[in-house]
């Protein structure tokens, strides 16, 4: 085989792995599929749980390239208040976004429980409970993908602070994605953040 024979064979299998592998990705009992309608529950990476990396896994956790953050959560928390809260996910190269959250108590007898309450506030996002755990997760919704302009998405929830003292805490994970309909070239990001509950005057 010639050299130019031997370029034009390295071409077309190149060209043949580029397009089978998101095909390859779609097949088999743990196929991929575009999560718009948000990821399975149990992926914000708490509690042992595993993140959207598990389909999305090109490129390293909390690589360089986005921000994400959590806003509205309380120092202390009043039992029973209503909180809003919201992800925001920033990122240049962004054309699609998702998240999932839980929020759980961090030790004691109640370790790893469904802290408080979730509920949407607007159509972005969705609850999902557990068949397993019976933990809720608040997640992206069908339409809770798309971006604003400056590729910024948010989303805000409402969380209902528990009746339980304790320390809580939130779990994220969100995916950055390209918007290619594949798991190639998305970037996954995951984020915490703790509350207390205000101590009760006696």
């Amino acid at each position: 085989m010639n050299r130019q024979t031997l370029q034009g064979a390295v071409l077309v299998v190149g060209a043949a792995l580029s397009l089978s592998l998101p095909n390859a990705a779609l097949r088999g009992p743990h196929a991929w599929r575009p999560h718009l309608d948000g990821p399975p529950v149990a992926h914000t990476g708490g509690f042992g749980e595993l993140t959207c990396q598990e389909c999305h896994a090109e490129n390293a956790l909390n690589a360089p390239g986005s921000i994400l953050g959590i806003e509205g959560v309380p120092t202390r928390f009043q039992p029973g208040e209503q909180y809003r809260i919201a992800i925001v996910l920033q990122s240049d190269d962004m054309e699609r976004a998702g998240f999932q959250a839980a929020v759980r108590f961090t030790a004691g007898n109640l370790g790893g429980e469904q802290a408080g309450r979730l509920a949407p506030i607007d159509t972005r996002t969705v609850v999902r409970r557990s068949a397993t755990n019976g933990v809720e997760y608040v997640q992206h919704s069908p339409g809770g993908s798309a971006i604003a302009p400056g590729a910024l998405a948010t989303w805000v929830f409402w969380w209902t602070a528990p009746r339980d003292q304790g320390t809580v805490v939130f779990h994220v994970a969100a995916n950055s994605a390209n918007g290619d309909n594949s798991p190639l070239g998305d970037l996954i990001y995951t984020i915490h953040e703790t509350t207390q509950a205000a101590t009760i005057p006696r």
